[in-house]
């Protein structure tokens, strides 16, 4: 192994390096966290322990940066012993574990542990075609455990009295990093749950979505928990649970809206499901005159009752939907606009001027919205009545027509046009060519909204796929 980036290097241990290691293993400040303050190691000790043969694969590096060696990493392959003493389930994945420590401590807290770990991640997948990788740290080294999370570490399981450590068994923590699932880690997720709400107990945990925002679980066949994957998504948990508690003792309705039963502001949050099947085209379509009909009126009370509500004490929801459209154009112009044409370049200033020049657009009445009414937040019984209206993730204080954009679009995900007008007609709108001509707005601004939406997430993919539909879109 040699592995180089940058100023960054990684390379098999020899015995030329010896030295460095009795230097290293005899600073208090590195036997704190790696070996313990109670040992002495000679040479013939450095010699003996980094020479050992192991079970299975142990490759043993030196970290250099600047051509300076800087610090140790072992790497092996877990074998039948390890996995017992880890608790970690054996199957026919290749796992690897790993061990460092930075000991030029001049170097500590400058994220090189973290790229290391990067680079190991990347040779094991490219060189050993590895599916997890492993660590144990002591759960009282903080440092360390927020480093390993930041290389993408995460904690699936607590270790208690699991290292002998300066005379004392020491707590620690199962770290682990998945190369196909990281994000959605059913360990990990299960791992959070249970620690950060003491009242649930997991015997069951699966996953049902992933979005950019979120990712979705059901747990005991009862709950459906959602994580967030960034900053916005936290903040938008706040804004949801804020809601929908105000809902909870303000909101009256036959129609069950969720209920928030777990919250941690760290970005997770849990209540019962409810019970019922989403609405799609084929329900629709199977559906008597009658039963549309219901589920027209249905849907129409629903949204009067939510848009009628007081809602001064949700003031700090309001969305200022004619600043977002501005704030779009700014991070295209800044991000993005150097791989644009000219011609595409004055197709999206003409198009987001034409909506923030449009002053009938913020004129409507603004009141608590749903603002992401799409057919798979409707729910219904066994009967196709409404039962449930779900995800009110995106919900604020808007222009009440936007409640209404989803229920005319003409696509696959949603109903039709038909199905919005009948709706509206329910609801007696008064501005419905306001409403007809920002559901047509929104659908056109899907490519500019995948745009600014793969720029905010440093999503390559999303942000490839906007530009096509832009350039699709333009012709």
């Amino acid at each position: 192994m040699d592995l180089v980036d940058n100023d960054l290097r990684i390379r098999v241990l020899s015995e030329s390096d010896f030295p460095y290691l009795y230097k290293w293993l005899n600073d208090e400040h590195v036997l704190k966290f790696y070996g313990g303050r109670d040992k002495s190691y000679t040479m013939d000790m450095i010699k003996e322990h980094f020479t050992e043969k192991w079970e299975d694969e142990v490759i043993r590096v030196i970290i250099e940066y600047h051509n300076v060696p800087i610090g140790y990493g072992q790497i092996y392959k877990m074998y039948d012993e390890l996995y017992e003493d880890y608790h970690y389930p054996k199957t026919d994945e290749i796992v690897y574990g790993m061990d460092q420590f930075i000991g030029e401590t001049e170097y500590w807290s400058k994220g090189l542990g973290i790229r290391y770990i990067k680079m190991i991640f990347a040779f094991l997948k490219r060189e050993r075609n590895a599916n997890a990788v492993i660590l144990d740290p002591h759960q009282d080294n903080p440092r360390a455990i927020k480093a390993y999370q930041k290389a993408g570490f995460r904690i699936i399981k607590d270790l208690p009295k699991h290292e002998l450590h300066e005379g004392k068994k020491e707590d620690c923590y199962l770290m682990e990093y998945r190369y196909e699932d990281n994000s959605s880690n059913i360990k990990a997720m299960k791992y959070l749950i249970e620690h950060l709400f003491k009242t649930i107990k997991v015997k069951s945990i699966e996953i049902v979505g992933e979005g950019y925002d979120s990712i979705a679980y059901i747990v005991n066949n009862e709950y459906l928990f959602k994580l967030a994957k960034h900053y916005d998504a936290r903040n938008s948990y706040k804004r949801e649970k804020k809601i929908l508690d105000y809902l909870k003792d303000n909101f009256k309705s036959n129609i069950k809206i969720p209920e928030i039963d777990y919250f941690d502001e760290s970005g997770i949050m849990g209540y019962k499901m409810i019970k019922g099947s989403q609405l799609t085209k084929e329900i629709y379509e199977s559906m008597s005159k009658e039963e549309k009909e219901s589920l027209h009126l249905d849907l129409s009370d629903f949204l009067k009752s939510l848009h009628h509500l007081e809602v001064s004490q949700l003031s700090e929801f309001e969305s200022d939907v004619l600043e977002s459209y501005k704030s779009d154009l700014e991070l295209l112009q800044e991000k993005i606009y150097s791989k644009l044409t000219k011609e595409e370049q004055e197709y999206i200033e003409n198009f987001i001027s034409s909506i923030i020049n449009n002053k009938t657009l913020f004129q409507a009445k603004k009141c608590l919205c749903h603002n992401d009414l799409s057919a798979n937040h409707i729910l219904l019984d066994e009967n196709k009545n409404l039962c449930g209206i779900i995800d009110f993730g995106d919900a604020c204080i808007t222009e009440d027509y936007r409640d209404f954009m989803y229920l005319l679009e003409d696509s696959e995900e949603e109903i039709g046009a038909h199905f919005g007008e009948a709706i509206l007609e329910k609801y007696n709108y008064e501005f419905k060519e306001l409403a007809r001509t920002y559901a047509k707005l929104n659908d056109d601004y899907y490519a500019i909204e995948t745009i600014v939406c793969g720029l905010e997430n440093d999503n390559q993919t999303l942000l490839e796929e906007g530009i096509n539909l832009l350039r699709e879109q333009k012709k």
